[in-house]
């Protein structure tokens, strides 16, 4: 990602700003900041830091997200994410079964009711599970049904065929590093597109998630030379 020259600077200042907190979230994001700044040494070191404090007390989606965002950290410090992942996975699952009794019959209203914007919260995450769980079809299985509960003009428009994950898992599973390339620019060309309308704040840990997922595509193409 590129950073405007304006936004390094005050990218540092906010990073000094957090240093030694003992607030899970606030670790997370000096990592993604030190991430973005290409300072994978320093990112690493706050993750880290970040493993070693307690999670939030918080349940359902939140703490679904929680356990995702520390099997991430998990996977970028090739650690194992197994244990924080299988919980980020229940806790989706009983967030999905609780909502979709209550879906409207209409998913492309304008304002989705609280069902389904959990129900597709839910979806998303157990896609982005299955993928750093290297479970490359239940990744693609869960990313589709995630896609049928959002009307396509409320997709970021390269989305609308496919999630670079779901591209990424694909690629993966069958060895065919064109897919897992696509799929690795897509998600970086998103976290642009977020970092440059102020959605992706550098120094948050909202986007942690997504960056691992582009890190692990080019991970594996580093690895097999391609």
């Amino acid at each position: 990602m590129q950073l405007p020259d304006a936004l390094v600077k005050h990218l540092h200042e906010q990073l000094t700003d957090q240093a030694d907190s003992d607030d899970a979230h606030v670790v997370r994001g000096s990592a993604l900041g030190w991430g973005v700044l290409g300072r994978h040494q320093q990112r690493d070191a706050e993750l880290r830091s970040s493993l070693e404090l307690p999670a939030p007390d918080s349940s359902g989606i939140e703490g679904a997200r929680e356990e995702l965002l520390r099997g991430a950290a998990c996977v970028l410090l090739r650690l194992s994410p197994t244990a924080h992942l299988a919980t980020a996975r229940e806790q989706f699952e009983v967030v999905l079964e609780e909502a979709l009794p209550d879906l409207p019959e209409d998913l492309d209203g304008d304002v989705a009711t609280e069902p389904l914007r959990l129900a597709r919260q839910a979806r998303a995450g157990l896609s982005e599970v299955a993928f750093l769980a290297s479970e490359y079809g239940r990744c693609r299985n869960e990313a589709e049904l995630a896609r049928e509960l959002i009307p396509p003009y409320l997709l970021y428009q390269p989305h609308r065929k496919g999630y670079p994950h779901e591209l990424m898992a694909r690629g993966i599973a069958e060895a065919d590093a064109g897919p897992v390339v696509r799929g690795a620019e897509m998600q970086e060309e998103f976290l642009q597109y977020a970092l440059d309308v102020g959605y992706l704040k550098p120094w948050e840990d909202a986007y942690l998630v997504a960056y691992t997922l582009a890190r692990v595509g080019r991970r594996w193409l580093d690895e097999h030379g391609a």
